[in-house]
């Protein structure tokens, strides 16, 4: 009984010893965990995933090129309101149509991810053959409805994820290189058309969204490396605003001329917000707008002729995949269908477009 006793209380005192050698670990914990988030806060894109841009080609399947007609596309956009997106999605559902395709365009205005979540569900229900999914803010939040497409059959196209899993194919933005190009884009004009201006003098704003989805996030910091590259820039405001409409790029434009009056290079996140910031502008009384110059991330093609007229605040933009964005979005989805040869990734040409600033002095 005694020896007993006697292991026991010897177990018992090496348990002690090793939960005392084990407690200054434990309160250590919460000191590494506090640290945590001040690293994250340092830079959100430093914590962005890596992006896939090395293509593949998907091999034709046997028995292609299938017949499509009759086929129905999920088209899948953030915004109708956004004449960039919807102008792209009005020349696709044309295109199909000439094919005997049905494209059914879905814009989430109003609900966002939850809105384009249900959008999925129902086009799943709706037995689609195809879906083009561009997400209003993180994808990831929607990778479960789109896994459960995909086990249902229907082929996803993703725009524009950074990585390809789980889609079937991407078409691939480089965000970040197109906020540096439309940054560069307004420099010149600064440099063109206030010359002699001196440093840090050239009253500048950026429209952009900051705290939105990763691809916008990178778009806001290429527009940020403006104060980088141009030394007369002396950026005034830096709005960040998730609303994409021409009302809104309007609105934050008035909201900044009230603070800042002297602004004259604006850079909007979108086409619509910089329409709206233009239209901002020519409220002004005796505004010479040759003297303004608003820039955008991404285009509508009707304003083309706008920013290349150099008559307009709208000066340049740089065009997602080129001005043939709505034929090359197409010319995939058709292949996927019919089951050719095709890419997994396409990844896009990115294009400035702007006024001959030179003509401006």
């Amino acid at each position: 009984m005694k020896k007993n006793l006697s292991i026991l209380l010897s177990i018992m005192m090496i348990v002690g010893i090793l939960l005392a050698g084990c407690a200054p670990a434990a309160t250590q914990a919460p000191a590494v965990a506090t640290e945590a988030p001040a690293a994250a806060t340092e830079s959100p894109a430093a914590t962005a995933p890596a992006e896939d841009t090395i293509v593949s080609m998907v091999p034709a399947q046997p028995g292609a090129p299938f017949d499509i007609k009759g086929k129905t596309v999920c088209y899948i956009i953030p915004s109708l309101a956004n004449p960039f997106l919807n102008g792209v999605a009005t020349s696709v559902t044309e295109q199909a149509k000439a094919d005997g395709v049905v494209v059914n365009v879905y814009g989430a205005d109003e609900g966002g991810l939850n809105q384009q979540f249900d959008q999925i569900e129902n086009c799943i229900s709706m037995k689609s053959d195809f879906m083009y999914v561009m997400a209003a803010g993180e994808i990831d939040q929607l990778l479960p409805a789109i896994e459960e497409a995909k086990a249902a059959g229907i082929m996803v196209m993703g725009v524009p994820p950074q990585k390809l899993a789980p889609f079937d194919a991407i078409m691939h933005t480089s965000q970040l290189e197109d906020g540096q190009k439309v940054a560069k884009m307004a420099c010149d004009f600064i440099n063109a058309v206030y010359p002699g201006a001196a440093d840090g003098t050239v009253e500048t704003a950026i429209i952009g969204g900051a705290s939105s989805s990763v691809g916008m996030h990178l778009r806001d910091e290429g527009y940020s490396t403006i104060t980088d590259i141009c030394p007369k820039v002396k950026l005034v405001a830096h709005a960040d605003i998730s609303t994409d409409s021409i009302p809104a790029g309007q609105s934050a434009a008035e909201n900044a001329l009230t603070a800042n009056p002297n602004i004259k290079v604006f850079i909007g996140q979108s086409s619509a917000h910089a329409q709206g910031i233009a239209n901002a502008i020519k409220a002004l009384p005796n505004a010479d707008f040759s003297k303004y110059g608003v820039f955008a991330g991404d285009m509508d093609p009707a304003n083309i002729p706008v920013v290349t007229g150099c008559q307009d605040p709208y000066k340049g933009f740089v065009a997602i995949g080129g001005t043939a964005l709505d034929m090359a979005t197409y010319e995939q989805i058709k292949k996927m269908l019919q089951g050719v040869e095709h890419p997994n990734i396409i990844n896009d040409v990115l294009e400035p477009i702007n006024c001959d600033f030179s003509t401006l002095k």
